[in-house]
């Protein structure tokens, strides 16, 4: 049986008053010694962590949008190609080449194609298109360079890349615009005066008339071609080698060029572009004897006689009878 203290009402009443001073003494909730414990936000407590807005549809439709004006500026390049008078002309040329024709049959269309370019110097402004051209047996790829001079465009390059892949050169000589006969214009008459001056060993005037052509057409790769063989008969190499290197530039499938550079480069001991230069001669030839045992010829200045014996060895199955006798001196070991 529990007893309860005897206390009179003032102690009770004493006792009540000294638990309620105490109460009011203690420290609150999540207070201690000074300290604050308020709730620390979750990391470090130094970034802030706002919920992330959703995105809106908006955001998402740009890449959309972006895509769509793109291709429409596409499409108006590829009408802008088609509907210029280069593409035209080079157009006809390409419809009308019997090479072409030979390969794809009738063409019965070509739409322009990547990489096509336009430069401009001074007064002279040069096209280079490239075009698809479809055929009753399938499709290829032409390459047309055309300048504009004398008020008139004029095509100075043109290569074609067959079904196989092959590119070869589809003209010979001086092209002019299909609707411009070769014989007429200044630049043609240097250019054949040039030529019968070169034919009578007349190799300074005939620099002359070919320098006349560059000033009038300065992206006439015949006309470099043609005076880089005068400058090599005047015993003018630099001057020979900067024209063929024009030249190429100008037309990249022009073998007989990249011959003349090998055959330059193997004069001046520099064997490593003269193997270079015949590698791409014979890329754009396969049948080219005279590339073969030249390159050769490098290839053994170089030290890699497998390579020079197995060039020599092509170069004599092609009919060069120069190349035989060094594969009959490499197999008796002389």
């Amino acid at each position: 049986m529990t007893t309860v203290p005897k206390m009179k009402l003032p102690d009770i009443l004493a006792q009540f008053r000294k638990k309620d001073r105490a109460a009011s003494q203690a420290p609150s909730v999540g207070q201690a010694s000074g300290k604050d414990y308020a709730p620390i936000q979750p990391g470090d407590g130094k970034k802030t962590y706002q919920p992330l807005k959703p995105k809106g549809g908006a955001s998402r439709s740009w890449p959309f949008l972006v895509g769509i004006v793109v291709i429409s500026i596409l499409f108006g390049i590829n009408d802008f190609i088609k509907d210029s008078e280069p593409f035209k002309i080079a157009s006809s040329f390409v419809k009308e080449n019997q090479q072409i024709k030979d390969d794809l049959g009738e063409v019965t269309e070509t739409a322009p194609w990547f990489p096509s370019s336009l430069k401009t110097s001074g007064s002279t402004v040069q096209v280079q298109l490239t075009l698809r051209v479809e055929g009753n047996k399938g499709a290829g790829k032409a390459y047309v360079t055309l300048v504009y001079v004398r008020d008139r465009w004029q095509i100075t390059a043109a290569s074609y890349e067959n079904r196989q892949g092959k590119v070869g050169s589809l003209i010979k000589g001086e092209v002019l615009d299909p609707a411009v006969s070769p014989a007429a214009g200044k630049s043609a008459g240097n250019l054949s005066a040039g030529h019968r001056f070169f034919k009578q060993n007349n190799f300074k005037q005939a620099v002359v008339e070919y320098n006349l052509v560059i000033q009038t057409d300065p992206n006439n790769s015949v006309a470099y071609y043609w005076r880089g063989r005068a400058y090599n008969k005047l015993n003018l190499p630099d001057k020979a080698l900067a024209d063929f290197e024009r030249t190429v530039e100008l037309n990249p499938t022009h073998a007989e060029a990249y011959n003349w550079l090998g055959w330059l480069s193997e004069k001046d001991n520099r064997y490593d572009a003269c193997i270079g230069y015949l590698t791409k001669a014979i890329e754009l030839k396969t049948d080219n004897s005279w590339s073969y045992y030249h390159r050769g010829r490098c290839n053994y200045q170089q030290g890699n006689k497998k390579e020079a014996a197995r060039d020599a060895d092509q170069a004599c199955k092609l009919g060069y009878q120069q190349a035989c006798k060094v594969v009959k001196q490499l197999k008796e070991g002389k």
